[in-house]
């Protein structure tokens, strides 16, 4: 945040276009504030010159005449006309004022600038927010405000709420609740087993088609009950804050090792111990209670080495894994099957790679090429659907244009055999991407027009079939996302025609096809990778 200074000058790169010397300090070199003159007119800040006339002998720093206080001089009118009419930011610019304003009302915009720094009036809140945010925040987001029950109308701050006996009752009706109505269709589906065996040995004898079939539904039956239980605990877990949503690296105006958390109970972030390196367009994946960051450019170069956190211990802190990839690169993908880590893709200056690698996560950590794509791949989703490597879309360079594809391919692991599956609707590059259900999910990224997109598309691996789900708020690219349960957390990104990072998040809650805000990252990030981790 720009400050005012006790002494000295505006600093040039306030201003909005390069100032001319003649109006510079001859002292502090920065913007005259408050000039005057010594009879040879070297011009001073008031507040300099005074300064060095206390610290030093009377005289003037530049040409050495004597001079006090009472024989400075103002400028004349043409100077200070030039300095009044300088266009300067805002002291609050780097709060999110975007205001440019003459020089002579420079303090009466400050004095009522909704981005001033002002503190939350709530007892016991620390936070310092901007102005204009203030009775939002006091009134709706301080979890230090006070509340009243609905139920016993006792008053409480926002913070203790959630352990107060009332919400706590609630809280455990709708949980009890959902476990009846999960027992009711767990009882439900044995009981249509069961009707299918029985019809199944009725008619085995004269049926034999009839029994594959029916073989086919059970076993699509208990993936299902499979899925909804892993769905009902992954919503608890969230919903609860047992896990964590961590966004790691990207850029902004430069490269971030900065890390943070979101609570979804809470909807707040937290920011976390920074990585040991900045990284953009990095890769990150969860290993038992490891969670790993691969890769991404550093600001100097393209890094092959993976960093490590567990988030369950005590006192967390970024490791340097024994993992290496198997080339430097950023724009790759990165995820975790059985013990192994698949890498696909990548760039690093112009090469793209094509390879397919298995990296293991245990001693003595090998690492395989285990195909070549028939195309090389950066800025690509990657996931694993059936035992099988699914890429999808990506660039053949890091160049927007002819180089995006809409490409599919897979590589079984089974067989060892790579092919191609029918396109996407479009070519897209740089899209946050997620798996469900057997499904790849493409959110948002660049066509190749090099036009950012809202666009979300749920693609079949099994069938090749396109659904379009409902479009973002925004429009970006290179934002990363998340899938818990059947809610996708979309986080920052880029949209290329404002060419303005982004801070604000998303969520589709599957269920009701809907995109909501939540709240917005602390930083502006595109690029960043992200994942959920239990933290207990």
């Amino acid at each position: 945040m720009a400050r005012r200074r006790s002494f000295g000058g505006y600093e040039e790169d306030r201003f909005e276009n390069e100032v001319d010397s003649a109006l510079l300090c001859t002292t502090c070199r920065n913007v005259l504030k408050d000039p005057v003159h010594c009879p040879n007119e070297h011009y001073c800040c008031r507040s300099c010159i005074v300064k060095h006339l206390h610290e030093n002998f009377e005289r003037c720093p530049m040409c050495q005449h004597h001079l006090t206080e009472e024989t400075l001089s103002k400028p004349p009118r043409v100077l200070t006309n030039m300095l009044q009419n300088l266009k300067i930011r805002c002291d609050h610019a780097k709060r999110g004022c975007r205001e440019l304003i003459k020089l002579e009302f420079l303090d009466r915009h400050v004095k009522s600038c909704g981005y001033s720094p002002t503190r939350c009036t709530n007892p016991g809140c620390p936070q310092v927010i901007n102005q204009h945010e203030k009775e939002r925040h006091e009134n709706e987001l301080c979890r230090f405000r006070m509340v009243v029950c609905d139920d016993c109308k006792q008053q409480m701050s926002g913070k203790s709420s959630r352990v107060h006996p009332c919400f706590m009752r609630k809280e455990m009706d709708h949980l009890v609740k959902d476990m009846r109505e999960v027992k009711d269709e767990v009882k439900q589906v044995k009981l249509t087993q069961e009707e299918f065996i029985r019809d199944l040995i009725d008619q085995v004898a004269r049926q034999n088609d009839v029994v594959d079939d029916l073989c086919h539904r059970m076993n699509n039956m208990k993936a299902e009950m499979e899925w909804n239980a892993k769905e009902a605990s992954e919503r608890c877990d969230l919903f609860t804050g047992r896990s964590k949503i961590f966004v790691c690296g990207g850029i902004d105006v430069y490269n971030l090792n900065s890390v943070e958390s979101y609570s979804w109970p809470e909807n707040s972030w937290t920011v976390e111990p920074a990585m040991k390196e900045a990284r953009s367009n990095p890769s990150a994946f969860v290993h038992e209670r490891q969670m790993y960051v691969s890769g991404g450019w550093t600001g100097t170069k393209a890094t092959d080495s993976i960093e490590s956190m567990n988030v369950a211990e005590e006192n967390i802190e970024w490791i340097q894994s024994p993992l290496k990839m198997q080339i430097k690169c950023q724009g790759h993908k990165m995820v975790s099957h059985e013990n192994s880590a698949i890498l696909t893709g990548g760039f690093e200056g112009g090469n793209v790679s094509d390879g397919i690698y298995e990296m293991k996560l245990n001693p003595p950590y090998t690492t395989k090429l285990l195909t070549q794509m028939p195309e090389p791949r950066c800025g690509h989703g990657c996931h694993i659907i059936d035992n099988q490597v699914v890429v999808v879309g990506g660039s053949t360079s890091r160049y927007l244009g002819n180089d995006v594809k809409n490409t599919v391919y897979v590589y079984d692991m089974n067989n060892n055999e790579c092919k191609t599956l029918p396109p996407l609707p479009f070519p897209i590059t740089d899209m946050a991407s997620v798996s469900y259900k057997g499904n790849v999910i493409l959110i948002g990224g660049f066509n190749n027009k090099a036009q950012t997109l809202n666009s979300v598309v749920m693609y079949d691996v099994k069938t090749g079939k396109i659904k379009m789900l409902p479009c973002l708020n925004s429009k970006r690219a290179a934002s990363t996302a998340v899938i818990t349960s059947n809610v996708i957390i979309v986080m920052g990104g880029y949209d290329h025609e404002t060419k303005t990072c982004l801070n604000s998040v998303e969520c589709l809650d599957l269920s009701s096809n809907v995109w909501r805000e939540l709240s917005p990252m602390p930083t502006k990030r595109s690029g960043a990778t992200a994942v959920v981790k239990p933290i207990s």
